[in-house]
């Protein structure tokens, strides 16, 4: 990726939501729908465009339709690349990723030219991640073979990551999960400085 060249941001709402009983982009956490914690995260890192690839989520975001509902993320990833070209992607379901993480993302993809996706407890995150153009072929591979996500499309462990640590890619997809998450997130809040 060039210099100065802005990745579209995707947040992924298309998945079935099934453990959650409800459509995950429009739950709140703290008072916000999940997909707009993630489309802000993804505009401070500097995407632009920052879309829905799928899903219903809240205004303003507006919702790119999947060309094959139900086929899985890496679908939804093919989708996203073939419309925008480079993009930084999150699923809906992972509010609390920081913008300074996906900027990570983003600076050491301009460095590698290969995908660089979020590793937590030294497992990829590979949802979480920026992928350029010119994974369109492997990716469409993968997808073609029968592969559903990105992680059995490619040898993920040989992307570069960038490690985090577990708060900040806390996946909400249980209502015991969002109520964990608003703990999390009160907590961490209360432990800033200055704060109460």
């Amino acid at each position: 990726m060039a210099a100065g060249v802005k990745p579209a941001g995707i947040v992924l709402c298309g998945g079935a939501s099934t453990r959650m009983g409800s459509d995950k982009a429009g739950l709140e956490l703290a008072g916000r729908p999940l997909a707009l914690w993630v489309a802000d995260a993804l505009s401070a890192a500097g995407a632009d465009p920052v879309v829905a690839q799928g899903g219903s989520p809240p205004p303003p975001l507006v919702a790119e339709p999947d060309s094959s509902p139900r086929a899985g993320p890496l679908s939804a990833l093919i989708d996203a690349l073939e419309r925008h070209g480079d993009v930084l992607v999150c699923p809906t379901d992972v509010p609390t990723v920081p913008a300074e993480l996906l900027a990570t993302l983003v600076e050491r993809a301009r460095s590698t030219g290969a995908p660089v996706v979020l590793a937590h407890s030294d497992r990829p995150e590979p949802l979480i991640g920026h992928y350029a153009r010119e994974s369109l072929s492997m990716l469409r591979a993968g997808l073609q073979a029968g592969a559903r996500g990105p992680k059995e499309a490619f040898d993920i462990e040989s992307v570069p990551t960038v490690p985090v640590n577990p708060f900040d890619v806390l996946n909400v997809n249980t209502p015991a999960e969002l109520a964990a998450a608003e703990a999390a997130l009160a907590a961490r809040e209360a432990a800033q400085p200055g704060a109460g």
